[in-house]
């Protein structure tokens, strides 16, 4: 009996591959010892062009800034919102993140998912203390939307409204959906 249970537990690798997929023989295997997981997300396919960035006429160049969003418009082009990630501040912050999870993560997953624009044109920078607002206008084909971005005085991004989050699943928002 002691040389027939390793022989089975070798097997068993061998035998639940062909049954089912392995990436998700493990996610199921994760979920199963350490709870539900979160399925990682999808990137979208990435934009034709990388977006120009420049600042408005009449607007002081702030090169920071700038250099923040010519890393915007390359981690956008390639998919690779994790390139973003030394360019936020540690109190990087979001409206609504779920309690568990960091701002960070949503802001990688929105680079890796949203379309990319075509043009990303500075309108303003202003001092609110020791940190920048920059008012950003990012331009696609058939809209033009504008944006707010707050950076620290190192010029790393402390907050922005350019992703914002919302509840896809779950009925718990405290309504009565129920009449």
């Amino acid at each position: 009996m002691k040389s027939t249970l390793p022989a089975l537990l070798l097997l068993l690798p061998v035998a639940v591959p062909a049954a089912a997929p392995s990436a998700r023989f493990t996610a199921d295997l994760k979920s199963f010892i350490h709870g539900e997981t979160v399925a990682p997300a999808t990137k979208a396919p990435p934009p034709r062009v990388t977006a120009a960035v420049s600042t408005a006429a009449g607007v002081p160049v702030d090169a920071p800034v700038e250099d923040f969003f010519r890393a915007l418009a390359d981690a956008l082009k390639a998919r690779e919102g994790v390139r973003m990630l030394p360019r936020l501040a540690e109190q990087f912050a979001m409206a609504d993140v779920p309690e568990g999870h960091q701002a960070s993560e949503f802001f990688v997953m929105g680079v890796n998912q949203v379309p990319g624009p075509t043009e990303i044109v500075i309108q303003s920078v202003e001092a609110k203390g020791v940190a920048r607002l920059a008012r950003v206008e990012f331009r696609y084909p058939n809209a033009t939307k504008v944006k707010t971005f707050k950076f620290d005085a190192a010029g790393k991004l402390l907050g922005s409204d350019l992703f914002t989050l919302k509840r896809v699943h779950g009925d718990d928002d405290g309504s009565d959906s129920h009449g």
